[in-house]
């Protein structure tokens, strides 16, 4: 398989994981949004804005690697 065919093979790959992040992190915003007051216990709500955090910080790294991985397709 050819370099070019590799590079574009880990991008696809990665526009899976981006695409499975954004999806969660929408759901995730949405429940805190219909159960924030529900939440009896305050560690759920806790966890649940550092799990939006950590889903943010993951979409923006993985966009990072995916543009890298693009600008390298220029090289070639």
């Amino acid at each position: 398989m050819a370099k070019i065919d590799v590079i574009k093979e880990k991008i696809n790959y990665l526009k899976v994981w981006l695409g499975i992040f954004v999806v969660t992190l929408i759901g995730l915003i949405s429940w805190i949004a219909n159960n924030y007051e529900k939440t009896v216990m305050i560690g759920r709500l806790v966890f649940s804005l550092i799990a939006v955090i950590w889903l943010f910080f993951s979409i923006h790294i993985l966009n990072k690697k995916i543009l890298e991985k693009i600008n390298s397709l220029e090289e070639l």
